[in-house]
Formats: C-alpha cells, structure tokens, sequence
C-alpha cells in the first residue's frame, strides 16, 4: 500500500476544498452548496442564441458549398475598419477573390497587417491599395472621448484598447488643433457629427502615412509606380464612396 506524505495530503485536501471557487473562476458559472453549476435563466437565453448562431453557420456554409466560384486573383488590397456595416467586398461589389482585405477596428495598421500588405503588393502583385474609413466609426468616436477625459492606467479594463485609442489619437489631436487654429481666426468650432468626420478622414490620411513610414516595401513600390495607394471614407448613410485628395 502506498503511502501518501502528509504534506501531499494537506494540499489534496485544500485543492479539493477549494475546486468550486475555482470551476467558477474558470467558467464564470455559479455553483450550489454542492459544487453544481446552476442554470439561470439567463444562461439559458445565451446558450439557446449560441446554438440558432451556429445553426446559422451550418446552414450559411452549406449554401455557400453549393453555389461556391472559386473567383478571380485579387487586384486590389484593402484595408477597412472591422464594422459589420462596411464590408468592402459588398462597398464594391467585388466578386469573391477579387479583393485582398485586411480589417481592423478603427482601420489601423500593425506589423501583422502590413506582412500581409507586402504580401499582397509582392507575392499577388496588387497595384492598388486602398485605405477605407467610414462615418459615424465607433472606434474613432471612442478615441476622441479618450482624447476630452483621458483615463488614469488605474482605469482602464483592458490594455489592448487603450493600444488602440493611442494609436487613434494623432488623428484626433490633428484636428484638436486644426480646430483652435481656426476659431482663433473665425470663432468656429466643429462639433458631433462633423468633428468625427473631420477625425475620421485624419485617421485615413494618417493610416496612408503610417503604411509609408512603417514598410520600405510598400514605400518602395509606390515610389516606382508599382504600386497606388489611395485613401477613402465609406457613407454609411448612403453607401457612397468618397475618395480622398492628398
């Protein structure tokens, strides 16, 4: 018979005295006086969504089987703002495989997306490179009201989208101070919808810049008119395309 060491014992005990605060650590479930997870009526309302989502899926999948077009090459990389509401491939009625997309919230830029943009520019030779914003962008909206009441670190739930107000706050200080330059001499002010218009098409020129900046490859081959990059804003209102002048 083997024989347990009593300080291996003690730990057995604790660990399995405390397994239900750490199930409902782990699983975010609550658990009974018996250890068991209950069952509210809430979880039951998400659960019953998860699975009409999924059988969506299926379903949206097995449609797509039976109808699929292998496409074309892409011609044409896109980078665009992660909204629902603007996907590029229905903003241009695009054929599947004719675009090359890459999403982010708030159309910004990291080293992740600009390999897939050397990528695209070099291995499927895309000559064109489009940047697309869009109105009433939330994520641009969440940047300019970190801009007006900045949090303390102490504040923020979560790191990864305070990365991301910061990398969206150039644009808002760009026309921050566009704005006092020109109510010095007009006493006009932007506010709402046209400020984050303004901040918006900022962000996009300024995504432009950072994709120059940041890839000697992209810079190269535009330089050698191998490459066009050219940027836009998405009305959501009207499904019109603006093209941006630099």
């Amino acid at each position: 018979m083997r024989v347990i060491h009593p300080k291996r014992a003690l730990a057995a005990a604790v660990l399995l005295a405390t397994l239900p605060l750490w199930a409902a650590e782990r699983t975010g479930a609550l658990l009974d006086d018996y250890g068991d997870v209950k069952t509210t009526k809430q979880d039951k309302a998400i659960k019953k969504e998860q699975d009409e989502i999924m059988a969506m899926l299926v379903s949206g999948n097995q449609y797509h089987v039976n109808h699929m077009t292998h496409g074309k090459d892409p011609r044409v990389m896109v980078v665009s703002c992660a909204d629902s509401h603007v996907t590029p491939e229905a903003v241009f009625h695009a054929q599947p495989g004719e675009l090359f997309v890459n999403r982010a919230f708030g159309n910004v830029v990291d080293k992740v997306i600009l390999a897939s943009l050397e990528y695209g520019a070099t291995i499927l030779h895309c000559p064109v490179l489009v940047v697309m914003g869009h109105t009433d962008c939330t994520a641009v909206e969440g940047a300019i009201q970190e801009h007006d009441n900045p949090r303390t670190e102490d504040q923020w739930d979560s790191l990864n989208t305070k990365a991301l107000y910061e990398e969206l706050e150039p644009a808002v200080a760009e026309v921050e101070q566009a704005q006092d330059e020109s109510a010095a001499q007009t006493g006009n002010r932007l506010t709402g919808d046209p400020f984050l218009e303004a901040v918006v098409r900022a962000n996009v020129l300024n995504t432009m810049h950072q994709i120059r900046q940041k890839s000697p490859v992209l810079w190269h081959l535009e330089q050698k008119d191998y490459l066009k990059i050219i940027g836009c804003i998405y009305h959501k209102d009207n499904g019109k395309v603006e093209w941006i002048k630099e």
